[in-house]
């Protein structure tokens, strides 16, 4: 008799607000999802709106990683990808470490139109 394997959760998809160093410098991050960056990735104005940065994000079908949760968390959407909010004071380093520790063993599905403060 075969035992059935749990399927790995999918990758978390996150665009990353302007305010975000580039995708590299987050290693850990980078293993465990797939990492897009607003301005490098898609070429947006470093002083893009939230409301462009979002639009962008559903259309990708990626979560927004911000430090801007308060305007953010008001663009969500019910059933489309959600934003993930963070203190504006953490280094790479401590970013890197934080969300990939908060997304480990974690499915992407389970926040979909939601707003998350980390």
């Amino acid at each position: 008799m075969r035992t059935r394997k749990t399927p790995k959760p999918q990758k978390f998809r996150f665009l990353l607000d302007s305010a975000f160093a580039k995708p590299q410098a987050f290693p850990r991050l980078c293993k465990k999802a797939h990492l897009l960056h607003a301005v490098q990735g898609f070429k947006m104005s470093p002083q893009a709106e939230d409301q462009e940065i979002y639009a962008r994000a559903v259309q990708e079908n990626c979560f927004v990683l911000t430090i801007n949760f308060k305007d953010f968390k008001k663009l969500v959407k019910a059933g489309k990808p959600g934003i993930f909010g963070i203190e504006a004071q953490l280094s790479n380093e401590e970013i890197d470490s934080l969300v990939t520790q908060f997304i480990s063993g974690k499915d992407p599905k389970n926040y979909l139109g939601k707003a998350v403060k980390i």
